[in-house]
């Protein structure tokens, strides 16, 4: 009993001082059966992929669905999102990222070059041409530190995650506010007395605690 207070009291911390980020405006627990279905909708997510994209690797929803606690927080347009979160892989080389700055993006798209779509620039069209089902680019989504619960007595290995559009519209359902000022989502775990959180993938079926059987092999 003492144990799980102990728990309750640190899950609490870590909202207290996750709600009082500018720009998050709400911040729930998750349990078993929520993290399930984020499971299932993060495997279709990564089975579907995206158009121009023939892979995805989430590493920060893997590291936050490992923890031992996983909380989720919605976030307003005032929030600082993280940069430099998608990774761009062909053949083993880096040949893209996400760019945050207007400008940096302006002077990318007055070159011949680089290829940009929304906010990620790719360096090397040749890859985007000559890449296929069979030898696809990978898309590589990092995990985010959250120094600021690591600060707190108790809690060790803290990661923030950005999730797919299908969680993030899970997450908006299960909350039911205001969606129209949550424009952005994140899970957000952690353990507890100082446990290290063992490496791990989402596979074609399950969640598994090995890569080993990954079809698209990343520099992790």
């Amino acid at each position: 009993m003492a144990k799980i207070s102990q728990q309750t009291r640190m899950i609490e911390s870590a909202k207290k001082e996750l709600i009082s980020v500018k720009g998050v405006c709400r911040v729930i627990s998750l349990d078993t059966a929520d993290l399930e279905n984020i499971r299932k909708l993060e495997i279709l997510d990564e089975q579907n992929g995206c158009r121009v994209i023939g892979r995805k690797h989430n590493a920060g929803i893997r590291r936050a669905l490992c923890s031992d606690v996983v909380l989720s927080l919605m976030v307003n347009k005032e929030y600082d999102w993280p940069i430099n979160t998608i990774k761009l892989y062909h053949k083993g080389k880096m040949i893209g990222e996400d760019i945050q700055d207007h400008n940096t993006i302006n002077d990318f798209s007055e070159h011949a070059d680089p290829f940009i779509m929304g906010n990620i620039v790719f360096y090397d069209k040749e890859s985007v041409r000559n890449s296929n089902i069979d030898d696809p680019i990978c898309m590589f989504i990092t995990a985010q530190p959250c120094p600021r619960l690591d600060a707190l007595g108790g809690i060790s290995d803290a990661v923030m995650a950005i999730p797919s559009r299908y969680t993030h519209e899970y997450l908006q359902l299960k909350i039911c506010g205001d969606q129209k000022q949550m424009l952005g989502s994140f899970l957000v775990g952690f353990n507890i007395d100082k446990r290290a959180s063992a490496p791990f993938s989402i596979d074609d079926d399950q969640i598994s605690m090995s890569i080993k059987y990954r079809k698209c092999q990343l520099p992790l």
